[in-house]
């Protein structure tokens, strides 16, 4: 396992979601470093429970990341009209029984121009993070983050391949009708023509390198904190606060400078803060619209009314997630945090905060810092950023938690008052289900970014007050995984909760009716 700090304060995406059309792009991405020619077709395999790709468009992120788009791409809304232009034939089936255990798992089926066939498997496993499970009729079990060579053989060739990487190289193989596939992880720098040398080994029939999936860099390491108690432990031991110790873990996983990981959550911060000046200036329009594209402007107009009654603070951290949330529905970017339905909570808490408290560029990044070693710490335990993986509680309840220890890093609270923040927040949600009224992420999940909000600080306002958490941060995440684990396959992105309602019927009609012409041709299996 491993997972870096931008993929909890990132990825920098278009909309509308993290894992149902950030994670896919990627997912196409990475599979399109498998290919060896032009495209002549592509059929994408969903879950039966992925009914609703094309409210997410799921199938255009996947489309364009096998065409060599990335996630941030504002031509990933064009993907199929793109891929058409170049004669490229698309379509969709469905995995059959027994089905895979994420409802988030595609297969890209891509022909190429000769004729030559390659099938890659993976999973969209929350926050924009990809796992590739399958490659052709082999398992495999990569980290995104490396990058790896591949060998396929008639027979196991997998010494002699070890014997020409570099020493400590981890070997793996799978072995699928009497053909190997065997791949490793190597250094970023390896000395590629060591595949010719591979080439010469009887029995291989083809080498291949791949650049990591996910560009965030990767050196072996033992990662330096994976808990809340390891990161109260160290800071206490250390005498480094939170920001400081989030730094140091990425340098130790990635082998980046410090400068270069600094500069990159600037950048993160710049992109929310455009973000949220053009959501509440510019006129916004949702994919279906069912989210208006005012709803932040109409908080800001009410509070300059008098028409409020939480404050200014709270009132206006409000609009800027629902603005923020405005601009993720409308397919423009935004940086997710850890997910793209709850994107708003965290810059709609710190940047209000700024403007409150006068805190420098400088605070922020680091209030950032201490996001992201929050939501290491729940990776580490399995916790699911993604709704149907777990519940609205790994997206909205993660957010919140996340933005409650950056708050608390703001207000002047040490490690152990920023992990109470993020324990007492997170606890206030626990059990929240996912329940989008169709296939989009407007409903309710561009207001319930306004209640992330308003329990992010409470959170931290406890937490600063001197409340301590009763249950240990660890145990209330363990808790979250519990629950997720618990929460049926209706209220992980079913027709349960909201999804039951009248109003939500007529929403999968309207959407059926705006994304005809962008649904795939099912294929006959």
């Amino acid at each position: 396992m491993d997972i870096s700090v931008f993929e909890v304060i990132g990825p920098v995406m278009v909309g509308p979601s993290s894992s149902g059309t950030a994670g896919m792009a990627r997912l196409g991405w990475a599979a399109s470093r498998f290919l060896d020619e032009p495209l002549k077709s592509i059929d994408l395999k969903f879950h039966p429970r992925n009914d609703g790709y094309a409210g997410l468009r799921s199938h255009l992120a996947l489309i364009g990341g096998a065409m060599g788009m990335r996630e941030y791409d504002p031509e990933l809304k064009n993907a199929m009209k793109i891929a058409k232009e170049k004669g490229i034939e698309l379509s969709a089936s469905r995995f059959k029984e027994p089905l895979p255990e994420s409802g988030l798992t595609v297969c890209l089926s891509m022909e190429q121009q000769s004729g030559k066939k390659c099938n890659i498997t993976g999973v969209s496993v929350g926050g924009g993070s990809i796992a590739i499970i399958g490659i052709d009729e082999f398992d495999v079990d990569l980290e995104s983050t490396e990058k790896h060579i591949f060998v396929w053989a008639d027979e196991d060739v997998s010494c002699q391949v070890a014997e020409l990487l570099p020493e400590g190289t981890n070997i793996k193989k799978d072995c699928k009708n009497n053909k190997y596939l065997i791949y490793a992880g190597v250094p970023l720098k390896i000395d590629e023509s060591v595949s010719d040398k591979i080439k010469n080994i009887p029995s291989v029939t083809k080498v291949l390198f791949t650049e990591p999936f996910l560009s965030f860099g990767f050196v072996p390491h033992e990662p330096l904190f994976k808990t809340f108690k390891d990161l109260m432990e160290l800071s206490e031991k250390t005498g480094k606060d939170v920001p400081e110790l989030a730094i140091e873990y990425e340098m130790g996983r990635s082998g980046r400078s410090r400068e270069e990981i600094w500069n990159q959550m600037a950048q993160n911060l710049e992109y929310m803060k455009e973000t949220v000046h053009k959501g509440l200036t510019e006129e916004i329009h949702t994919l279906f619209g069912f989210g208006t594209g005012y709803d932040g402007k109409k908080v800001m107009k009410a509070l300059e009314e008098g028409k409020t009654l939480s404050g200014s603070t709270l009132t206006r951290a409000i609009a800027k997630a629902l603005a923020t949330m405005e601009m993720d529905c409308s397919m423009e970017r935004v940086v997710a945090a850890p997910t793209g339905g709850s994107c708003g909570i965290v810059p709609g808490c710190i940047l209000t905060i700024q403007e409150d408290k006068k805190c420098s560029d400088e605070d922020l990044i680091k209030s950032l810092f201490v996001a992201a070693a929050a939501g290491v710490c729940m990776y580490y335990q399995n916790a699911s950023f993604s709704g149907m993986g777990g519940g609205c509680q790994g997206e909205i309840g993660v957010s919140s938690a996340i933005a409650a220890a950056a708050l608390a890093y703001l207000g002047g609270g040490d490690t152990k008052t920023i992990c109470n923040a993020m324990a007492l927040s997170m606890k206030n949600i626990l059990g929240l289900i996912c329940d989008r009224i169709g296939g989009s992420s407007e409903i309710p999940c561009i207001r319930r970014n306004g209640i992330g909000v308003a329990n992010a600080f409470s959170g931290c306002d406890m937490a600063l007050s001197g409340i301590e958490s009763y249950v240990s941060p660890d145990e209330v995440i363990k808790a979250l995984c519990n629950t997720q684990k618990l929460l049926p396959p209706q209220l992980r992105g079913g027709y349960g909760g909201l999804g039951c309602t009248v109003e939500a019927k007529h929403a999968r009609e309207i959407e059926k009716k705006i994304n005809k012409d962008l649904t795939l041709p099912e294929k006959s299996m």
